[in-house]
């Protein structure tokens, strides 16, 4: 289809409409300027990021660069791109773009099929760029590189309690049981209608059009997040899920079942940790925990989601904490730890009810004897109110540093 530069005008004041969203504080220092690729994944804030961004490039101050510039925004999500080339819309953009310092806006580019060639075509000495996609599609620029000389990339960080505190202004008590409750995807989070709505739409949408065109068994997948939700943070085998999905009547394999937990891993719907006695073991045993608790709530009973739902976010904590450092559980004998960070020296316990604490205590006392240990640690909401023995500390809410 080819679009005329009248009929794109008109769509760009669509467009632009649609990032008229309430002003939001995200951390995006350091690209006041230049062409700027910014990746995420689905319903990971890349719209509310581009809209943040327009303000702050023409009207937030005088001294701005592109201050008073009326940017050019195409939301590429619309109906009206999907049979357009990138030949054809840039030849549409021509006219537009020729004179004058433009802030050209192109939210979800990546979903035009030739993506790369519209990027190489409209960039320009008074045009500046910024293009929003996904994290997969993010990776097709390292073998471009035309496009890795022009953009520089900025990976969208996961919504953080702080930024959404400064949004929202809600009280520290309502922040922190929303994120426990709905996770920290933006388009639920800051959802101003139902957010149970928002949530399965959400799932939806990941499911079908992120993780379906992918596999070729619908009900395994289905199946294989029921079962991490149910033996969540538990030691599970590739085998030991295979034979649980054919309890249940699916027929699958091995094979299949480490393929698509491979994916569900690539897409950050879940983290994998090894267990430490068998990290050199061809196929080690792992526990798995989601990425977003609100996705987790769609797959656990309603007696259990309270407990689960603190156990994860914990779990997410401590991942996100020590991400730059080999992450590890430990599973022995007379002693188990949910977290083990040799490089530092560093083993942790996660308690969602206080009644769990003792037991936390001897499973760090034992792992401790037999493992060189600097620091022991035990995760909760509340302060624990016995004292603890010498070497084991607390961490609870608000000490818990990366939420």
């Amino acid at each position: 289809m080819c679009m005329t530069t009248e009929e794109l005008t008109s769509q760009i004041r669509s467009d632009r409409q649609l990032l008229n969203v309430p002003f939001q504080l995200r951390e995006l220092s350091g690209m006041a300027r230049g062409n700027w690729i910014v990746a995420a994944g689905r319903q990971r804030g890349k719209s509310c990021a581009l809209a943040q961004l327009i303000y702050q490039r023409t009207r937030q101050r005088e001294d701005r660069r592109l201050y008073g510039v009326e940017p050019i925004v195409l939301s590429l999500r619309q109906e009206i791109y999907r049979c357009t080339t990138a030949c054809q819309l840039s030849e549409a953009l021509v006219p537009l773009i020729a004179q004058g310092r433009v802030l050209l806006c192109l939210d979800d580019v990546d979903l035009l099929v030739d993506w790369p060639e519209l990027l190489v075509k409209v960039v320009a000495p008074n045009v500046e760029v910024i293009a929003t996609m996904s994290e997969y599609s993010v990776r097709q620029i390292a073998e471009d590189g035309e496009l890795r000389e022009r953009f520089a990339i900025r990976y969208l960080a996961d919504l953080t309690l702080h930024e959404y505190l400064r949004m929202s202004k809600p009280k520290y008590s309502d922040a922190i049981n929303d994120f426990v409750r709905w996770g920290g995807y933006p388009g639920v989070l800051l959802s101003p209608k139902d957010r149970s709505e928002c949530q399965q739409r959400l799932f939806r949408t990941l499911f079908y059009e992120e993780l379906l065109p992918q596999v070729r068994n619908e009900a395994a997948l289905r199946m294989i997040l029921h079962l991490l939700a149910e033996h969540l943070g538990e030691e599970v085998s590739y085998n030991g899920l295979c034979q649980l999905l054919q309890k249940r009547g699916i027929k699958v394999g091995v094979t299949t079942v480490a393929e698509y937990l491979t994916m569900l891993e690539r897409e950050r719907l879940i983290c994998s940790i090894k267990c430490y006695s068998a990290q050199n073991t061809r196929l080690p045993k792992q526990r798995y925990w989601f990425v977003d608790n609100g996705l987790l709530s769609l797959f656990v009973p309603s007696s259990q989601m309270q407990e689960q739902l603190l156990r994860n976010i914990m779990a997410q904590v401590v991942v996100r904490e020590y991400r730059n450092v080999v992450i590890y559980y430990a599973s022995q004998r007379n002693a188990t730890v949910d977290f083990y960070i040799p490089e530092r020296g560093i083993a942790i316990m996660l308690c969602a009810q206080e009644g769990t604490v003792p037991e936390a205590v001897r499973n760090l006392l034992r792992f401790g004897r037999q493992h060189p240990v600097l620091h022991k640690y035990i995760y909760t909401v509340g302060k624990i109110s016995d004292l603890l023995p010498r070497g084991i500390f607390n961490r609870y809410l608000p000490e818990w540093r990366s939420l």
